[in-house]
Protein backbone atom coordinates (compact mmCIF):
# COMPACT_ATOMS: atom_id res chain seq x y z
CA UNK A 1 0.00 0.00 0.00
CA UNK A 2 1.38 3.12 -1.08
CA UNK A 3 1.82 6.39 1.31
CA UNK A 4 -0.83 7.96 -0.45
CA UNK A 5 -3.11 5.58 0.39
CA UNK A 6 -2.01 5.24 4.37
CA UNK A 7 -3.16 8.88 5.00
CA UNK A 8 -6.89 8.14 3.96
CA UNK A 9 -6.61 4.73 5.28
CA UNK A 10 -5.58 5.27 8.58
CA UNK A 11 -8.41 8.77 8.72
CA UNK A 12 -10.90 6.13 8.10
CA UNK A 13 -9.66 3.78 10.99
CA UNK A 14 -9.19 6.00 13.71
CA UNK A 15 -12.94 7.75 13.31
CA UNK A 16 -14.25 4.29 12.78
CA UNK A 17 -12.22 3.26 15.84
CA UNK A 18 -13.84 5.97 18.34
CA UNK A 19 -16.22 4.35 20.08
CA UNK A 20 -13.52 1.60 21.82
CA UNK A 21 -12.89 3.97 24.36
CA UNK A 22 -10.38 2.28 26.45
CA UNK A 23 -6.87 2.75 26.41
CA UNK A 24 -4.38 -0.41 26.15
CA UNK A 25 -1.31 1.83 24.92
CA UNK A 26 1.32 0.72 27.78
CA UNK A 27 0.48 -2.71 27.07
CA UNK A 28 0.95 -3.16 23.55
CA UNK A 29 3.87 -4.91 22.58
CA UNK A 30 5.27 -6.20 19.05
CA UNK A 31 3.42 -9.58 17.47
CA UNK A 32 0.37 -8.69 19.85
CA UNK A 33 -3.03 -9.45 18.09
CA UNK A 34 -5.05 -6.73 18.31
CA UNK A 35 -8.81 -6.11 17.42
CA UNK A 36 -10.08 -3.22 15.27
CA UNK A 37 -13.90 -2.68 15.44
CA UNK A 38 -15.87 -1.44 13.07
CA UNK A 39 -18.77 -0.61 14.63
CA UNK A 40 -22.31 0.98 12.76
CA UNK A 41 -25.18 2.23 14.73
CA UNK A 42 -27.32 -0.70 12.93
CA UNK A 43 -25.84 -3.43 14.81
CA UNK A 44 -26.54 -5.82 11.93
CA UNK A 45 -23.67 -3.56 9.99
CA UNK A 46 -21.00 -4.05 12.65
CA UNK A 47 -17.82 -5.59 10.94
CA UNK A 48 -14.31 -5.41 12.21
CA UNK A 49 -10.64 -6.14 11.43
CA UNK A 50 -7.70 -7.84 13.29
CA UNK A 51 -3.85 -7.96 12.81
CA UNK A 52 -0.27 -8.14 14.70
CA UNK A 53 1.38 -5.44 15.52
CA UNK A 54 4.40 -5.00 13.74
CA UNK A 55 6.13 -2.17 15.21
CA UNK A 56 6.11 0.47 17.47
CA UNK A 57 6.62 4.07 16.25
CA UNK A 58 8.04 7.12 17.83
CA UNK A 59 4.90 8.74 18.75
CA UNK A 60 3.07 5.73 20.42
CA UNK A 61 0.99 5.09 17.54
CA UNK A 62 1.93 1.31 15.63
CA UNK A 63 2.00 -0.43 12.56
CA UNK A 64 -0.76 -3.49 12.16
CA UNK A 65 -0.29 -6.31 9.69
CA UNK A 66 -4.24 -7.08 9.02
CA UNK A 67 -5.22 -10.63 9.46
CA UNK A 68 -8.94 -10.30 8.75
CA UNK A 69 -10.89 -8.35 7.72
CA UNK A 70 -14.89 -8.60 8.42
CA UNK A 71 -17.21 -5.89 6.91
CA UNK A 72 -20.59 -5.31 7.77
CA UNK A 73 -23.60 -4.60 4.93
CA UNK A 74 -22.74 -1.83 3.23
CA UNK A 75 -19.48 -0.97 4.84
CA UNK A 76 -15.90 -1.40 4.15
CA UNK A 77 -12.65 -0.43 5.87
CA UNK A 78 -13.36 2.78 4.42
CA UNK A 79 -16.81 3.24 6.53
CA UNK A 80 -16.69 4.89 9.62
CA UNK A 81 -18.30 5.26 12.63
CA UNK A 82 -18.93 8.44 14.36
CA UNK A 83 -18.84 8.95 17.74
CA UNK A 84 -22.34 8.30 18.00
CA UNK A 85 -22.25 5.02 16.01
CA UNK A 86 -23.76 6.03 13.02
CA UNK A 87 -22.41 4.38 9.72
CA UNK A 88 -20.64 7.11 7.64
CA UNK A 89 -18.57 6.08 4.24
CA UNK A 90 -16.27 8.61 3.58
CA UNK A 91 -13.52 7.32 1.31
CA UNK A 92 -14.45 5.56 -2.21
CA UNK A 93 -10.86 3.88 -2.29
CA UNK A 94 -11.01 0.33 -2.59
CA UNK A 95 -11.75 -2.38 0.20
CA UNK A 96 -8.55 -2.79 2.45
CA UNK A 97 -7.28 -6.10 2.19
CA UNK A 98 -6.11 -8.43 4.91
CA UNK A 99 -1.64 -9.08 4.82
CA UNK A 100 -1.67 -5.15 3.96
CA UNK A 101 -0.18 -2.84 6.75
CA UNK A 102 -2.46 -0.25 8.35
CA UNK A 103 0.38 2.86 9.52
CA UNK A 104 0.48 5.05 12.45
CA UNK A 105 -2.74 3.97 14.13
CA UNK A 106 -3.23 5.34 17.51
CA UNK A 107 -2.87 2.50 20.09
CA UNK A 108 -6.18 4.12 21.96
CA UNK A 109 -8.18 3.12 19.24
CA UNK A 110 -7.78 -0.27 19.27
CA UNK A 111 -8.59 -3.19 21.49
CA UNK A 112 -6.47 -6.56 22.81
CA UNK A 113 -8.32 -9.29 20.88
CA UNK A 114 -9.60 -11.14 23.53
CA UNK A 115 -11.13 -8.41 25.02
CA UNK A 116 -12.49 -6.99 21.41
CA UNK A 117 -14.00 -9.97 20.51
CA UNK A 118 -15.66 -10.20 23.83
CA UNK A 119 -17.19 -6.76 23.21
CA UNK A 120 -17.77 -7.44 19.44
CA UNK A 121 -19.89 -10.92 20.35
CA UNK A 122 -21.83 -9.17 23.24
CA UNK A 123 -23.14 -6.79 20.69
CA UNK A 124 -24.34 -9.77 18.29
CA UNK A 125 -25.76 -11.52 21.02
CA UNK A 126 -27.32 -7.83 21.44
CA UNK A 127 -28.61 -7.52 17.85
CA UNK A 128 -30.20 -11.18 17.71
CA UNK A 129 -32.50 -10.42 21.03
CA UNK A 130 -33.53 -6.98 18.96
CA UNK A 131 -34.30 -7.95 15.79
CA UNK A 132 -35.85 -11.34 16.87
CA UNK A 133 -38.13 -8.98 18.67
CA UNK A 134 -38.64 -6.96 15.32
CA UNK A 135 -39.74 -10.27 14.02
CA UNK A 136 -41.73 -12.18 15.25
CA UNK A 137 -41.34 -11.62 19.16
CA UNK A 138 -40.55 -15.39 20.06
CA UNK A 139 -38.96 -16.50 23.05
CA UNK A 140 -38.85 -12.58 24.25
CA UNK A 141 -39.66 -12.10 27.49
CA UNK A 142 -39.04 -8.90 30.16
CA UNK A 143 -36.06 -11.80 31.65
CA UNK A 144 -34.01 -11.47 27.88
CA UNK A 145 -34.86 -7.46 27.96
CA UNK A 146 -33.14 -6.86 31.16
CA UNK A 147 -30.01 -8.96 29.43
CA UNK A 148 -30.26 -7.11 26.36
CA UNK A 149 -30.21 -3.61 28.53
CA UNK A 150 -27.47 -4.80 30.47
CA UNK A 151 -25.26 -5.21 27.31
CA UNK A 152 -26.66 -1.89 25.95
CA UNK A 153 -25.73 -0.66 29.30
CA UNK A 154 -22.09 -1.85 29.44
CA UNK A 155 -21.31 -0.99 25.73
CA UNK A 156 -22.25 2.57 25.70
CA UNK A 157 -25.33 2.23 24.02
CA UNK A 158 -28.13 4.94 25.55
CA UNK A 159 -29.94 4.56 22.25
CA UNK A 160 -30.29 1.19 21.81
CA UNK A 161 -31.54 1.23 25.68
CA UNK A 162 -34.89 3.11 24.67
CA UNK A 163 -35.49 0.99 21.62
CA UNK A 164 -34.76 -2.08 24.80
CA UNK A 165 -36.99 -0.12 26.69
CA UNK A 166 -39.93 0.31 24.15
CA UNK A 167 -39.82 -3.54 23.51
CA UNK A 168 -39.93 -4.71 26.83
CA UNK A 169 -43.01 -2.28 27.65
CA UNK A 170 -44.68 -4.04 24.45
CA UNK A 171 -43.83 -7.61 25.89
CA UNK A 172 -45.49 -7.19 29.37
CA UNK A 173 -48.63 -5.57 28.00
CA UNK A 174 -49.11 -8.99 26.29
CA UNK A 175 -48.67 -11.01 29.11
CA UNK A 176 -44.69 -11.35 28.77
CA UNK A 177 -44.67 -15.02 28.47
CA UNK A 178 -42.09 -14.95 25.27
CA UNK A 179 -45.16 -16.29 22.50
CA UNK A 180 -47.67 -15.11 20.47
CA UNK A 181 -50.85 -14.25 21.59
CA UNK A 182 -54.22 -13.50 19.43
CA UNK A 183 -55.73 -10.08 19.59
CA UNK A 184 -57.20 -9.77 22.91
CA UNK A 185 -53.90 -10.48 24.64
CA UNK A 186 -51.84 -8.20 22.48
CA UNK A 187 -54.25 -5.30 23.22
CA UNK A 188 -54.33 -5.84 26.97
CA UNK A 189 -52.47 -2.56 28.69
CA UNK A 190 -52.19 -1.02 25.29
CA UNK A 191 -53.31 2.12 25.94
CA UNK A 192 -50.70 2.39 28.99
CA UNK A 193 -48.04 1.13 26.92
CA UNK A 194 -48.83 3.48 24.09
CA UNK A 195 -48.51 6.38 26.51
CA UNK A 196 -45.32 4.93 28.51
CA UNK A 197 -43.90 4.42 24.33
CA UNK A 198 -45.04 8.13 23.77
CA UNK A 199 -43.20 9.18 26.58
CA UNK A 200 -39.82 7.74 25.47
CA UNK A 201 -39.76 8.52 22.26
CA UNK A 202 -40.72 12.45 23.04
CA UNK A 203 -37.06 13.30 23.27
CA UNK A 204 -36.31 11.67 19.62
CA UNK A 205 -38.39 14.24 17.31
CA UNK A 206 -36.04 13.16 14.75
CA UNK A 207 -36.89 9.53 14.73
CA UNK A 208 -40.98 10.05 15.57
CA UNK A 209 -40.49 12.28 11.99
CA UNK A 210 -38.74 9.56 9.94
CA UNK A 211 -41.14 6.68 11.80
CA UNK A 212 -44.49 8.63 10.71
CA UNK A 213 -42.67 8.58 6.59
CA UNK A 214 -42.47 5.09 6.63
CA UNK A 215 -45.87 4.71 8.07
CA UNK A 216 -46.86 7.47 5.42
CA UNK A 217 -44.78 5.27 2.57
CA UNK A 218 -42.95 8.25 1.54
CA UNK A 219 -39.77 6.11 2.56
CA UNK A 220 -38.32 3.31 2.41
CA UNK A 221 -39.87 0.51 4.46
CA UNK A 222 -37.24 -0.02 6.77
CA UNK A 223 -34.10 2.17 8.30
CA UNK A 224 -31.02 1.46 9.74
CA UNK A 225 -31.87 3.28 12.61
CA UNK A 226 -32.92 0.68 15.46
CA UNK A 227 -35.31 3.03 17.68
CA UNK A 228 -37.30 4.19 14.38
CA UNK A 229 -37.65 0.41 13.26
CA UNK A 230 -39.08 0.59 16.67
CA UNK A 231 -41.88 2.86 16.62
CA UNK A 232 -42.95 1.23 13.17
CA UNK A 233 -42.96 -1.66 14.90
CA UNK A 234 -45.08 -0.64 17.62
CA UNK A 235 -47.34 0.98 15.53
CA UNK A 236 -48.15 -1.93 13.51
CA UNK A 237 -48.77 -4.23 16.26
CA UNK A 238 -51.93 -2.04 16.80
CA UNK A 239 -53.07 -2.05 13.50
CA UNK A 240 -53.06 -4.76 13.44
CA UNK A 241 -54.62 -6.00 16.70
CA UNK A 242 -52.57 -9.45 16.16
CA UNK A 243 -49.58 -10.70 17.86
CA UNK A 244 -49.90 -13.91 16.02
CA UNK A 245 -48.71 -12.90 12.21
CA UNK A 246 -46.09 -10.87 11.10
CA UNK A 247 -47.33 -7.18 10.22
CA UNK A 248 -45.97 -7.25 6.64
CA UNK A 249 -49.16 -9.36 5.66
CA UNK A 250 -51.81 -7.68 6.73
CA UNK A 251 -53.54 -4.69 5.01
CA UNK A 252 -53.19 -1.83 7.10
CA UNK A 253 -53.00 1.09 4.88
CA UNK A 254 -56.41 2.73 6.06
CA UNK A 255 -54.48 2.56 9.80
CA UNK A 256 -50.85 3.09 8.58
CA UNK A 257 -52.51 6.69 7.11
CA UNK A 258 -54.28 7.52 10.08
CA UNK A 259 -51.22 6.78 12.27
CA UNK A 260 -49.36 9.02 9.53
CA UNK A 261 -50.92 11.74 9.45
CA UNK A 262 -51.08 11.72 13.62
CA UNK A 263 -47.71 11.59 14.36
CA UNK A 264 -46.74 14.15 11.41
CA UNK A 265 -49.52 16.67 13.65
CA UNK A 266 -47.58 16.12 16.58
CA UNK A 267 -50.12 13.45 17.91
CA UNK A 268 -49.54 10.10 19.59
CA UNK A 269 -52.10 7.58 17.65
CA UNK A 270 -55.40 7.14 19.45
CA UNK A 271 -57.95 4.65 18.32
Amino acid sequence: MSNSRFIPFVAGICLSLMAAGTTFASSFKVGDRVFIPLYSENLLDDGYADGIIQRINADGTVNIKLSDVVNGEDKTMYGTCSPSGASENIMTAPTARAKEVVQDVPTDKILPWTIGQFQYVERENLSTTLQRWLGSGMAITPNSLDIADRRARELDLPRLRVVIAIAKLQVESTGGNGFPVPASRALHGAAKMLDDVAALVQSHPNAVSDAAAILAKTAPPHSKDLLVEAIVHIAHRMMTANDTQPYENAKVAYFSDKVAQAILSGHWPKW
